[in-house]
């Protein structure tokens, strides 16, 4: 079988421009760090590699609820903590309210005007807003003040404008947290004394309505009445505060649990995709070697000619 000289030269030709191809397939993978550049060059690892990034994304978004969830737990739990100040503060006044053969009328008046200043700081405590404006102990109705006067009632009665759903975030594929508690379960409770409903701003309001009226026939009873229910509020409000300091606790354990999950997916992602550089230029370094040699011996055949023997 003869051989022809152009096809002998094609050949050549070929080989130095697959040798080429090659090479310019591993500077791409040195540029990109990627060990397949597309699904044909490995169809199951990039497969694999996409699940992978799918679950990364996933776990990812998981951590970011957390810290939302966090975030608004701890401004309920920090705002819950106040609170209890304040109403510990007011079942003081009202206790020094029965003291009726200590004080003066004028006495109880002062204490009228303190327990107006604890009610208030209750409703701005209740009306407490995340950082975006959104108010925490609303329910899904963030955009509304929780808790609103009724002007037009003696004494002045509060109104919940909320809802009762409670927000939940997705923490891990089978978890979701709360991310607070709506004010009807928090200032909300039935009374200790008829147990009719009743919450915590209308009982304040009573006290300090009462306070400013010591003379009334019905003050000793209206004081002991509303001094039971608060009792009741402060209990309502404590166990809240138990609920959101379990849910903080959850919250860490989860997130140490997902950045874990994080690492290792990370890893085996790194082991699909990512490229073993020194095996890359190992294998570049190589080619060109080749591809060099392809080159010289290519323009040494094309100088060969019968006429160098004669």
């Amino acid at each position: 079988m003869r051989i022809s000289t152009s096809w002998s030269q094609q050949l050549s030709v070929n080989a130095m421009q697959s040798q080429q191809a090659k090479m310019s397939k591993t500077q791409l993978q040195l540029s990109s760090g990627l060990k397949n550049l597309t699904p044909a060059d490995d169809p199951i690892a990039i497969t694999k590699g996409l699940d992978l990034t799918a679950k990364l994304n996933k776990t990812t978004q998981y951590q970011e609820n957390i810290n939302a969830a966090r975030t608004t737990n701890t401004l309920e739990s920090s705002a819950l903590s106040n609170a209890m100040d304040v109403l510990q503060n007011a079942r003081d006044l009202a206790v020094q309210g029965l003291n009726s053969g200590v004080l003066k009328d004028s006495d109880k008046q002062a204490l009228g005007h303190q327990m107006q200043q604890a009610l208030n700081n209750m409703v701005s405590l209740a009306n407490t807003t995340h950082a975006n404006g959104d108010y925490i102990f609303s329910g899904y109705q963030t955009k509304t003040p929780p808790f609103k006067q009724d002007a037009s009632s003696i004494p002045p009665t509060f109104v919940y404008q909320g809802d009762a759903n409670q927000k939940l975030l997705q923490v891990s594929p089978d978890r979701q947290v709360a991310d607070s508690d709506p004010g009807s379960d928090v200032f909300a409770y039935n009374s200790a004394v008829d147990g009719t409903p009743q919450n915590i701003f209308n009982t304040l309001s009573t006290l300090a309505d009462a306070l400013s009226n010591p003379t009334a026939a019905t003050y000793d009873t209206t004081v002991k009445n509303a001094l039971t229910d608060l009792d009741a509020g402060l209990q309502k409000i404590s166990n809240t505060q138990a609920k959101s300091g379990s849910r903080l606790k959850a919250l860490d354990d989860q997130e140490g649990q997902n950045e874990k999950l994080l690492l290792d997916t990370k890893s085996m992602l790194s082991n699909v995709q990512d490229l073993d550089y020194a095996q890359a230029i190992s294998q570049y370094s190589q080619q060109e070697t080749v591809l060099q040699a392809a080159q010289q011996s290519f323009s040494k055949i094309q100088k060969l000619s019968l006429f160098n023997y004669l």
